[in-house]
């Protein structure tokens, strides 16, 4: 990590894969953050406030919506969000779109615990922000 986080940002986290979600959940645990994971769009489109996460960890093959679906959904809630996506599928369509939405990165499953925790540590800390 570059840097520690302040206690208890909020990362949320949305994946299909149970094993997938509760090892990122851990990871971003021990590394001191508070994840919220979610199977789904439509559950962490009910229960999550993105107006108040450091960014948004959303795989793209979820069902519908989708990942880029769901992560327009959340700007729209919240503009600045930051979002990685993830995915299994080797297709540089993919990593395009992951471009043209604005996400930070385009992560391959297995994603590698320490890209994925240096992209977050290093997404600037807005004064009042993550509360």
């Amino acid at each position: 990590m570059t840097a520690p986080p302040e206690a208890g940002q909020t990362v949320l986290v949305v994946d299909d894969d149970d094993t997938v979600r509760t090892g990122m959940l851990g990871l971003l645990r021990a590394a001191g953050y508070a994840p919220q994971g979610y199977p789904s769009a439509a559950a962490a489109l009910d229960a999550c406030d993105p107006a108040r996460a450091r960014c948004a960890v959303l795989d793209i093959h979820i069902g519908e919506p989708d990942g880029f679906d769901l992560c327009a959904r959340l700007r729209a809630l919240a503009p600045r969000l930051p979002v990685i996506f993830i995915t299994g599928d080797d297709d540089p369509a993919l990593a395009h779109r992951a471009g043209l939405a604005g996400a930070l990165s385009l992560l391959h499953k297995p994603v590698d615990a320490e890209c994925l925790l240096a992209l977050i540590d290093a997404i600037p800390a807005a004064p009042g922000a993550f509360q």
